[in-house]
């Protein structure tokens, strides 16, 4: 259905009324039910244009298909003796067995009961489909097959039991596109993507994870330290305003390299030269290689590595019972084997159970194995390898779908009653107009159209006093002093010279003498210890509290830049600015200076309560329903450990301090890791609006916006009942006992982590940046969009790498009723207010102070595995850890910029 600009939205049945059990289960919820956002209209502000969407129509005739559950167990022999089952980990005993093994039992029951290719298709685990009842008479069978894999030293017997457990309504998906039922009919979108993803999951130069299909090709690269970059693609069925359609974008993900396992080694610790491991190597050896499946040369066999011993092959010993004597590794592999082993120095491996040991010189890494964990050097070879220019992404999408996906060759695309367009979709697109900013100086600045500008002869709107500042030096003193304790270096101006004169030119008004005290850390010195001395020093040096501590750090190292963090934002309560020696040209020739001290003193003046930059405009026109009155905006996001890590996740709100929404306080906590939802959100949220009531002079906002990051679909449902809720409960704890505060709330929910792309026309030269992206402000709200909801795809900022991908925005509730252009040209606009750069950024501010906030939460945590790092919105965790908590001196301020 073509999108008319500025034309209402297709309107949807009313919703059903909450039940009993929805209300029981959400203790949070308020007396009354509030609605989810309908989509109120289609916008019409900006500039018409057209652009591609990597989304592929869909269409399905048939009116439902079969679900059953599939359970593949290792089969006992026919004369085995009868005896107890051994006793098992419950949770091992449920699991089930790798897809791989699963994959090939189910191709041999195919074929042993003639089933037609097409008309069957599976998950890897345990469900399958089908689109009629003739391949499972009476519902279940139960059958056993032979499968032999690569590898495995025999063949396995597995016992396979199928039952039908679901009818699945297909057609309920049609209804559901008509606005007629409540709820996506979750299931037949997983039924599907089933059946689309079945063909190519069985291709033996394919790994397939999750919704991605991965590619050992022409196109695998190194990345070096034993691990490659394969490339492919993920696909994704989606419900939208045209009906169904497939979403499919490039994906890759680092592997393992196939090689030698002694020289995979010897690229974790080196070269070891005749000598013996340390302990510190062994335990390098550990972590790098447990869990890693390796092939034995002798045998062929493939096995995982369980531990790595203490002893080489020659001074590793075990019993052989066959030969009824103590031998060495090397001694058995001599006898058995006739192999003459030649490294006396790295140690053996245990595989299996752990009681077979291997010389590593005998073993190669096996093919196909993910590489979870990256060093900065290896992610930043993996982004190089798979950006692509946005022509290029959007002709490499094409490929994979005819060469790659081949849904036209699939069978099981006539078995369910499926097709797919082969080409990408064209949909209607706006482009909005940019804002004009105010400085102090200009007073009325044009950024053009894009998204990008420099600080030459502008002042900050607000410029800062740094009347009281000190410098801790962790960089080699012999080589930084002269840019630190002197306004002339040996090259030139210094660096503390050209900083000063920068925060002066930006307006943050910084004396020039005395230069701020310097205090050089000795080898070993404790971190926290430099610090307190430097903030003492300059309370000395200019007889005031220190309000800033500017960190010189040798290199980009994290475990010294966490300590730092530590002792300014918990143990001190001072803003510290961080700069690193080789970027800022201290100590190093000085290369690009300005613009590096320029970008510094933007965040240097955020975190003295300065204000860089506001929108020209009001907020009466800027966003109508608010007018001239008090509100505010919160961002919210939550950080999670990586995997494996038993640690907890940090959560943080952000909310802001001013008219222009410029500057935000925030709050930050601790919660069980892998919860999204934010636990304390309702006094994190209580705290901000005191805040606000006490910078405001006794105001209250009369408007609250709630932008929440990281979210993904299946969890709107929840953080729609509990934090909105939690929300409006601090609202009304904030509300005179007779007097019931309730501010109308528009909630949003950002999300990143999707991969819609939008491409410019290829005849299209007018409407692309200089990156080839499309331009910043193009929006989306039609044709890909959900159904009836109120969402939409914002491109906000310029390309620099790569192809640019748009923010999803989804609003949950808008009792402000904004509207669709109104909101749109609100979150575009604040995109150019981000306090750390001269750019419009791809996400509202408020979600990224928010995100920024979290992640030093995390630099906060101390003991565990904390300076491991953290991945954003995505098992207990956290013990043992203490989590230091933010110093009430900031309670206002922009510390974590």
């Amino acid at each position: 259905m073509p999108v008319i600009p500025g034309a209402p939205a297709p309107q949807r049945a009313p919703r059903a009324a909450q039940t009993e059990e929805e209300r029981m289960s959400h203790p949070l919820q308020l007396a009354f039910t509030p609605q989810r956002a309908v989509r109120p209209a289609y916008g019409s502000g900006g500039r018409t244009i057209r652009v591609k969407a990597n989304w592929f129509k869909v269409e399905c005739s048939i009116s439902e298909a079969y679900h059953y559950d599939v359970h593949i167990a290792g089969a006992t022999p026919r004369d085995a003796p009868e005896k107890p089952p051994p006793e098992k980990d419950p949770k091992a005993a449920q699991r089930p067995l790798p897809a791989e093994i699963c994959r090939a039992a189910m191709v041999q029951l195919s074929e042993k009961l003639k089933w037609p290719a097409g008309y069957w298709a599976f998950d890897g685990r345990k469900n399958m489909y089908a689109p009629f009842t003739q391949l499972v008479p009476k519902d279940e069978l139960t059958d056993e097959v032979t499968v032999e894999l690569e590898g495995e030293g025999r063949p396995r017997r597995l016992s396979v039991v199928i039952r039908r457990v679901d009818i699945i309504p297909i057609r309920s998906l049609q209804a559901f596109l008509k606005g007629q039922d409540e709820e996506l009919a979750y299931h037949a979108i997983q039924a599907l993507d089933v059946v689309l993803k079945h063909r190519v999951s069985y291709n033996q130069d394919c790994l397939a994870v999750g919704r991605g299909f991965f590619f050992h090709d022409q196109n695998v690269r190194s990345i070096g330290g034993g691990a490659e970059v394969w490339l492919g693609y993920q696909q994704s069925l989606r419900p939208c305003q045209t009906g169904l359609a497939l979403n499919v974008d490039m994906a890759a993900t680092a592997m393992l390299e196939p090689m030698e396992l002694i020289d995979y080694m010897h690229e974790k610790i080196g070269d070891v030269q005749g000598r013996g491991l340390t302990p510190v190597q062994t335990r390098i050896l550990m972590r790098a290689l447990k869990g890693i499946k390796v092939v034995a040369k002798h045998n062929k066999f493939k096995k995982a590595i369980r531990s790595v011993c203490r002893g080489s092959p020659f001074e590793e010993k075990f019993l052989n019972e066959a030969a009824g004597k103590e031998m060495s590794v090397a001694d058995y592999f001599n006898q058995q084997y006739g192999i003459k082993l030649q490294n006396r120095t790295m140690p053996c491996i245990a595989v299996g159970n752990g009681k077979v040991l291997l010389p590593p010189e005998l073993c190669k890494i096996a093919p196909g194995q993910r590489r979870s964990k990256l060093t900065e050097i290896q992610t930043a070879e993996m982004i190089k390898t798979a950006a692509q220019r946005p022509d290029d992404k959007a002709k490499w999408i094409d490929s994979v779908v005819t060469q790659k996906a081949q849904f036209d060759r699939d069978p099981n695309m006539k078995g369910f009653g499926l097709r797919i367009e082969n080409k990408q979709m064209e949909v209607a697109a706006r482009v909005l107009p940019n804002p004009r900013l105010t400085y102090a100086s200009p007073a009325n600045f044009n950024p053009k159209g894009f998204g990008a500008w420099n600080l030459r002869d502008v002042r900050f709107l607000t410029g800062s006093q740094m009347a009281s500042w000190g410098i801790a030096c962790f960089a080699h003193p012999r080589f930084a002093e002269p840019d630190l304790c002197q306004m002339q270096a040996n090259r030139g101006p210094s660096f503390i010279k050209e900083f000063i004169d920068m925060l002066n030119s930006c307006g943050v008004q910084t004396p020039t003498n005395p230069l701020p005290p310097c205090i050089m850390a000795p080898r070993n010195a404790a971190p926290a210890e430099i610090m307190r001395r430097a903030a003492d020093a300059a309370r000395q040096t200019f007889n005031r509290p220190a309000q800033l501590i500017l960190v010189v750090l040798p290199d980009t190292g994290q475990q010294l830049y966490k300590e730092v963090k530590q002792a300014s934002d918990s143990m001190l309560g001072v803003p510290s600015q961080c700069v690193v020696a080789k970027k800022a040209g201290i100590g190093f020739p000085a290369r690009g200076r300005p613009q590096y001290c320029a970008n510094v003193a933007m965040k240097v003046n955020a975190k003295l309560d300065g204000c860089n930059v506001r929108l020209s405009e009001g907020m009466p026109q800027l966003a109508p329903p608010i007018g001239a009155r008090p509100f505010m905006v919160f961002g919210a996001d939550v950080t999670h450990p990586m995997g494996g890590e038993d640690m907890p996740s940090i959560a943080a709100v952000v909310g802001s301090m001013d008219a222009s929404a410029t500057r935000y306080a925030a709050r930050v906590s601790m919660q069980s890791g892998r919860q999204e939802i934010v636990a304390n959100l309702k006094d994190m949220v209580k705290e901000l609006l005191v805040e606000f009531h006490k910078v405001t002079r006794g105001r209250k906002p009369e408007h609250l916006i709630f932008f929440r990051d990281g979210v993904s679909e299946g969890q709107f449902k929840e953080v729609y009942y509990s934090e909105y809720s939690a929300v409006r409960e601090a609202c009304k704890e904030m509300g005179d006992p007779d007097a019931d505060y309730a501010p109308p709330i528009t909630f949003v929910v950002v999300q990143k982590r999707h991969h819609t792309r939008l491409f410019p026309l290829p005849q299209d030269q007018q409407n692309r940046d200089r990156s080839g992206n499309i331009m910043p402000g193009t929006v989306v709200d039609g044709a890909i969009t959900h159904p009836f909801e109120f969402d939409f795809y914002l491109n906000s900022h310029a390309g620099i790498q790569g192809t640019s991908r748009p923010t999803k925005y989804h609003v949950l509730v808008d009792e402000n009723k904004f509207g669709a252009d109104a909101l749109q040209g609100l979150i575009y606009k604040m995109c150019y207010l981000f306090c750390r750069c001269t750019r419009s950024i791809s996400v509202v501010p408020a979600a990224q102070y928010a995100h920024l906030a979290a992640f030093r939460g995390r630099v906060l945590c101390r003991g565990g595995d904390s300076e491991t790092g953290s991945v954003s919105s995505g098992g207990g965790g956290g013990a043992g850890i203490e989590f230091l908590p933010v110093n009430s001196a900031l309670s206002k301020q922009m510390f974590y910029v």
